[in-house]
C-alpha cells in the first residue's frame, strides 16, 4: 500500500466537516436512520477497502487511536 507519511486528519478537516459529515447526516435523515449507524457502516466499509489494499489491522487501529485526539471536536457534527 502507498505510504501516506506526512499527511494528517487536519489536512482534510474542511472536507470532513463541510462535505462528508453533512452528506452522511443528510443521507441518514433521508433514510430515518441514526447518523451514527450510517457513519459506522461507512467506516467499516472503508476500513475493509483499506485492508484489501494492504493496510494492516494494526496500522488501522493505530490510525484510529492517533486520529481520536485530532478529531474530538468533529463528534458534535453527527446530530
Amino acid at each position: 500500500m502507498t505510504s501516506y507519511a506526512g499527511h494528517s486528519v487536519q489536512d482534510h478537516s474542511d472536507f470532513i466537516c463541510n462535505e462528508l459529515l453533512p452528506n452522511l447526516v443528510a443521507y441518514a435523515n433521508s433514510r430515518l436512520a441514526p447518523a451514527e449507524v450510517v457513519v459506522m457502516t461507512t467506516f467499516l466499509n472503508l476500513a475493509a477497502i483499506l485492508q484489501h489494499k494492504g493496510l494492516s489491522r494494526e496500522t488501522l487501529i493505530n490510525a484510529i487511536d492517533a486520529a481520536r485526539t485530532q478529531t474530538r471536536e468533529l463528534s458534535g457534527d453527527l446530530h
